[in-house]
This record gives C-alpha cells, structure tokens and sequence, in this order.
C-alpha cells in the first residue's frame, strides 16, 4: 500500500503560496519519521477539538472560520455531565467524543485514566479500523493522552503535536502531501488560557482566535488538494468542556459544563440549531460517514444525527416559561412547563396542595433549567435526556410549603394503537435516583382496562431501558402510565418513550386456483379446478353458487366443501338461472384466494328418441313341466330359451340402438323387455310381446 512520509518541519508549499503562516516544529519533532498509508475513500472526516472552548465565548466577528461552518451546517449546544458521573475534565470529555458512550460506561471519570473500559467502547477511528483496514487514519493532538491512550493502537498513526501550531502543521502536510480518510485533531491552548485567566480574560478570547485561524489552516489544505473536487468531507469541531470565568472546569457549574458540537458536510441543513445533539454523537456520525452500520450490541449512547427524531415532549419548547417560585437558574431562562404533549396527561388527583409551582406533580424541562434550581444532587447525570424531558421531582418541591402528604403524580401517554403483533416493548431513557421514601412504577393497560405492572424501580437507574410485554390478543390499543411518589426525596426523569411492535407476520396464502370449469346439470353444476399445493398446504375449499339476480331473483345461492379434491358439486339450483362460481381454496392460517367464472344451469337437452321397429317372434307352443326357475342375468343383443318338458321356440327383434335383455324363468321361456341406459340423461325402454 502506498504510505506518505512526512518528517515533521516539512513546510507546506500549498500553504505558503496561499499566504498563510506556517510554524516550524521544534528539533525534537523533526526528529520523529511518521508514515501513513494512503487513503481509499473519496467520503472523508476530519474532527476538531478545542479544549477547553466556551461555546458562549466564541464570538462570531472574532472566529469567521467556525462562523463559516457554522453557517453552512449545523450548531448544537448541550451539557456535560458532572460528578458523581465524572468531573468536566478533559480525559472524561474527550472519552465520551471518542467513544460514543457517557462516562458510566467508559469508565474514564478524569485524566488518571485508571480502569478505562475501552476494550469494550473502543474509540471510532479503532471500530474503523477493524471493519475497513484499508482506511487511512490520523490522530495529532497538542494533549499527549489525545494520542497515547484516548486513541488504541490500532489506528495506523497517532502523532503528538507538541503545541497547537505544530499539531496544525501537521495536519495541513498530511493534509497536503497525503491522503488521510479520518482526522482526528486536538488543540490545547484554549483550555490553557482558561486556567491562566478564566474566560473573562482577554487571553482567552485571543487564544479562540488563534485557533479559528488554525481551523482556516486546514479547512485550506483540504480545498487546495489536488482531489478536493472529487471527495466529500464532513469537519466537526467540538470541545470537552468549558471554564469558569475566574478559570478552571472540574466542577458542576453551567459553565463548565456546557459545550457544542458544529458539523458542516453532505446531508447536514445548513444553519441549523439543534437542541437533541450531544457530544455522544460525534463517533456515530464518523461511522456512518465510513459507511460502517451501528451494532446494537456495541451498546452506543449516541446516534447518528438523521435518527435523532423529536419526541412528543420536544414539542413543547414553544411554551416552555421561566420561573416561579424557584430563585434559580434566572428569570430570563424559559426551561419547564406543565402543560402536557397532546395525547398526554398528568394525573395530579393525589398531590398535596402547594409546594414548588414548577414541579407540583409531573413537569417538562430541560437540562439546562432543572439541573440549574439546585447544583450538586445528582441532577447533572441526567446525560441521556434530549431536549425537553418528563421529570418528577420531590425534593425540589418539598422546598416550598405544602399540604400534608407525600409527592404523588402520574404521567399517562396517549392510547397508542396496536397493531395485532403478539408482543411489544416500551422504550424510554429514564434517570432515576433515590434519596429517601419513594417509589416508581411502570404501568401499562389495554383498551382502557385494568393497568398492569411493567416494571418497579428499586434502585437508582440510568439508563435507556427497553421493557417488552406481551399483548392479549385482540387488543386495539395500549397506554403506559409513570406513577412517582416522594417524600423529599430525589428524583425521576423520563425521555423518548416509544411503544414499538414488530409488523405482525404476513399469512401464508394458498396459491389461487386456476383453470375453473363448469359443467351445468339438470339442476346442478359441478367445478373442477386446478391448484397447486407444492409450497403452501390447502386445507380444503369451499365453492359457491351465486344467482345472478338480474337474470332470476328467486334463484338461491348453495355451496360445497371438499377436502383436498379439486372438484365439487353443487344441487339444488334452478335450471334456467346463471349462477357466479366461486372457489376459495383455504390455508393453513384460514386465509384464502378466489377464482370466479359466470355459468347459467341447465339440465342437458336430452336427444330425441329413433324408435326401433320390432318383429314379432313366431312361438310353437310345447309341454311345460313345473319346476324351480332360476333367473338368467341381463344380456345384450337377441336371444332364446328352451324349456324342458316341451319344445318350441321364439324370438324378440328390436331396432334401434338398444338391446333387450333376456330372463330365463324354470323350464318355459319368458322373453322380457329390456332397458336401455345411456350415459348423461337419456332413457328409453323397449318389451317384446308373449304369444
């Protein structure tokens, strides 16, 4: 495979020519001989991270560059989480951006990197790695970490940039001369003046300055490459977390916990403000840009931004107000409501009088108002809420004067409709914490009958749960309900609560009959058919007879069955009336196709009759002796008898197409007449006569 070798301090000629500063590494950088071995994809990634970036901070006059993504994609703004989950610290940040998983699940809760669960949430660009090594991938961070532990092994090269200037050299000549498929980069200055002088200093806003100019470094590289024209790039530029203004991060504050991601490419709206996007989301984003699905069983907390969908509680961030009776987090900031998503209802039947306005029974939030009334109680590790969210909170509204009793609420959803599947799973992320007497429940009812338990939470939970049931047969709809009480207590939240059902199997229909035919009788019909049987059994057929009323009203519709025949009769109809045929062949799950044909009943015309002329036989009497006669079986054609006893002969001639059968009787001879039988409707008899 092709490798681009760089020894780092090559100057970018691209770079230059363009106008644009380039900074020599130091002697020990240019010591280090990398390798990368040369892209396969035209669809590429490249991923910015500046630490420490205060979204709030990043003016927009100031950094044009990120402006300009901005402007041409997508902004998201979210919060972090905060301890006990993890500090706001840079080993738990960029973990969650790597990995697509919340710090209770990679296990780096600061930059001790102590029992990092990464074998089992690996970073993206190793997920690449394994699916399609053929991909060239590149990891350059100011951080060391960024490169030595945050990233596995296994990605084909991973480069400590020193300083910011020279992660972004770097990045422009692998850029330049190279061809990279993913990119991730670090750059760690911002985060530095933050310590030095808080975000209030004006080191600060000089230090997101210098980095919007290096985000134009390589956003240039990547325009000025030979290939540009033909290859697709998504840039996301993110950050771990914020400061404080006074400087540092660590803590729980808004501050330090707020954060953005910024993604411009193919298939992203430009302009838009997303409030449901989160830094769990940056690594499924990668994956699917590589054209690598999501396993389920890898277990993500992020997703890929086209799957996000707004829940039904998003939909009340237009009348979300600002606060009551809470001192916190502002009176500017518009965070909760209780009023309820259509279909959705709170039963407050229960709840003592007064107590906290805002969370007087079930009320919808989001992060940024709930976990700022009361810093520090475990609020902030409410990660896996989107937007606006469900949360019952007793200790918030103990705090306020109520009547006697304890927090009693219940949030119903709408009736959902059913789909006939024998089973179905409720779906919810739900954060729920115990401090003191409380209970949750889980509820779900059909067509409005008695509600039956899903499931009682006894323990603190975090997480997205998925609770399959089974559904009566026959049931049209479900409603779940979320019954909470506290007695000053903590806390429950609940977010995207969906009722999925798998689609019902689809019957297994019989093969149609083919070929119907009609064969009228007197007052009869009789069908035959052809089907074939070889995939799906039949487990017998029906047909039916239907008077076409406007040729006689009072004919009557008859039917038959058969089992495993292809043919069938019908009697009792009317002659003279034409009747509509049907065949319905049933299967093994009593479901069925019809074949129809159009035929009148009537009785066969029969043939008129060609009488035969008869020839009288000449008898000579003779001496009859009495005996036992035994009669003679039925014969075809003319024959004769004798007798003993006497003597004498006859016979009996016939014309015509009949033959007259013969009985002898003892000794005389008795010539009888015959009958003859044809096939279909015709009869006719012929005697002879005794002389």
């Amino acid at each position: 495979m092709p490798r681009f070798r760089r020894a780092l301090g090559a100057t970018s000629t691209t770079l230059i020519a363009a106008g644009l500063a380039v900074t020599a590494p130091s002697a020990a950088q240019a010591a280090e001989y990398k390798e990368l071995p040369d892209g396969t994809h035209t669809t590429k990634t490249l991923v910015i991270g500046i630490d420490g970036a205060s979204f709030d901070f990043m003016a927009p006059e100031a950094m044009p560059h990120l402006t300009s993504l901005r402007t041409n994609g997508m902004t998201a703004v979210s919060n972090l989480f905060a301890n006990p989950m993890a500090g706001t610290i840079s080993g738990a940040g960029w973990s969650t951006i790597a990995t697509g998983v919340w710090p209770d699940k990679h296990n780096v809760v600061d930059n001790s990197f102590a029992d990092p669960r990464y074998d089992e949430y690996p970073d993206y660009l190793t997920r690449i790695e394994a699916a399609d090594p053929a991909a060239s991938n590149l990891v350059v961070g100011t951080w060391g970490p960024i490169s030595q532990q945050v990233f596995g092994p296994a990605v084909d090269l991973r480069v400590a940039g020193g300083n910011d200037a020279g992660t972004t050299q770097t990045v422009v000549d692998y850029l330049s001369a190279g061809n990279p498929d993913n990119v991730f980069v670090h750059l760690d200055e911002v985060d530095g003046a933050g310590h030095s002088v808080g975000t209030n200093g004006p080191a600060y806003a000089e230090a997101l300055q210098r980095a919007d100019a290096q985000i134009g470094e390589m956003l240039a590289a990547i325009e000025a490459r030979a290939t540009a024209a033909s290859e697709d790039w998504l840039v996301v530029v993110t950050s771990d977390h914020g400061h404080r203004p006074t400087g540092g991060h660590g803590g729980n504050t808004a501050a330090e916990r707020r954060t953005f991601v910024i993604a411009a490419g193919t298939g992203i709206p430009a302009g838009v403000e997303r409030h449901d996007t989160k830094l769990v989301e940056i690594a499924p984003m990668m994956l699917q840009a590589n054209g690598i699905s999501i396993d389920g069983g890898w277990d993500l907390d992020g997703h890929t931004i086209d799957t996000l969908v707004a829940d039904d509680f998003d939909a009340l961030r237009p009348v979300l107000r600002t606060q009551v009776d809470e001192t916190r987090p502002g009176a500017s900031t518009l965070g909760w409501t209780n009023e309820t998503p259509e279909g959705w209802s709170i039963d407050n039947s229960r709840m003592p009088a007064g107590g906290v306005t805002e969370w007087s029974g079930w009320s919808f939030a989001t992060d940024e108002f709930w976990t700022g009334v009361e810093a520090g109680q475990m609020r902030e590790t409410s990660v896996r809420n989107r937007d606006v969210f469900a949360v019952a909170d007793s200790d918030e509204w103990d705090d306020r004067s109520h009547a006697p009793g304890p927090f009693d609420s219940t949030l119903n959803s709408p009736a959902w409709a059913l789909n006939g599947a024998a089973t179905a799973t409720l779906s919810y992320a739900t954060n729920y914490f115990i401090d003191g007497p409380q209970t949750a429940d889980v509820r779900v009812s059909f067509d409005g009958g008695e509600p039956q338990s899903l499931k009682t939470y006894k323990v603190d939970t975090n997480r997205v749960e998925n609770l399959s049931f089974d559904v009566p047969a026959g049931a049209e709809t479900a409603q779940v309900s979320f019954h909470y009480t506290g007695q000053n207590s903590a806390f429950w939240t609940i977010d995207q609560v969906v009722l999925v059902q798998e689609e019902p199997p689809a019957p297994i229909v019989p093969p149609a009959p083919t070929g119907l035919a009609v064969i009228a009788g007197d007052g009869s019909l009789r069908a035959s058919w052809q089907a074939s049987v070889s995939e799906v059994d039949v487990t017998g057929y029906t047909v039916a007879a239907v008077p076409v009323v406007e040729a006689n009203a009072r004919a009557e519709s008859a039917t038959c069955t058969t089992t495993g025949e292809t043919t069938c009769e019908i009697f009792g109809l009317r002659n003279g009336t034409p009747y509509s045929v049907t065949v319905r062949a049933h299967g093994a799950e009593g479901d069925s196709v019809e074949s129809a044909a159009v035929g009148p009943v009537t009785p066969v015309a029969e043939e008129p009759e060609t009488p035969g002329t008869e020839t009288p036989g000449t008898e000579t009497p003779g001496t009859e002796t009495p005996g036992a006669g035994t009669p003679g079986g039925e014969g075809s054609g003319a024959g004769d008898s004798t007798g003993t006893g006497g003597s004498g002969t006859g016979s009996l001639a016939t014309t015509g197409a009949d033959p007259l059968p013969l009985i002898l009787l003892g000794s005389g001879v008795l010539v009888l007449g015959a009958l003859a039988t044809f096939v279909g409707l015709r009869r006719r008899t012929a005697m002879g006569t005794v002389e």
